[in-house]
């Protein structure tokens, strides 16, 4: 799969919908320092229309979003992931929001709210997931941000994945 093909499968995913910032910190992150500026970056955007320079090198806001917003901005985050692999800078908070808590090194968003973000995903959002991090996989496969994601892919994202290879 090519970055148009995929950009295909997240618009088919993803609706481009204006986001509410209104509470976007306030379900899981209140303490996010740059909560108001974020929010004010993706107030009334849609995923497509948003500024993803400023929210790729902001990946750190992923941790404190509820889990709407999350889902709100995720497919931002999910190109960049599957266009730039290990390259992109929101890679590391990707790998760790993505993995399932329990793990052997669960750093995460906690079982609550890794379930949350579970429930409010559809199955083409799931796939899309899995399709990013796959690339990731395929693209480092023997680096340790490849293996990193394929633990995750394989944590609980496989069944979703299209296209795997292992090394």
């Amino acid at each position: 799969m090519d970055s148009n093909d995929f950009l295909v499968q997240l618009r088919a995913a993803f609706p481009a919908t204006p986001i509410d910032a209104h509470d976007a910190f306030e379900q899981w992150g209140t303490t996010y320092p740059d909560a108001a500026a974020f929010a004010a970056q993706i107030a009334g955007q849609t995923w497509e229309s948003l500024d993803r320079d400023y929210l790729v090198r902001n990946s750190d806001a992923l941790g404190f979003l509820g889990t709407q917003t999350l889902v709100a901005v995720l497919p931002v985050y999910l190109r960049s992931l599957f266009e730039e692999t290990v390259w992109s800078p929101a890679t590391g908070t990707l790998l760790l929001i993505l993995n399932p808590p329990g793990s052997p090194d669960d750093r995460g968003l906690g079982q609550a709210r890794f379930d949350a973000l579970i429930q409010a995903l559809d199955p083409a959002q799931r796939t899309a997931i899995a399709t990013a991090l796959t690339a990731v996989a395929n693209a480092d496969a023997t680096g340790s941000v490849g293996r990193a994601a394929r633990a995750v892919l394989d944590g609980y994202w496989t069944s979703f994945a299209k296209g795997r290879t292992d090394p």
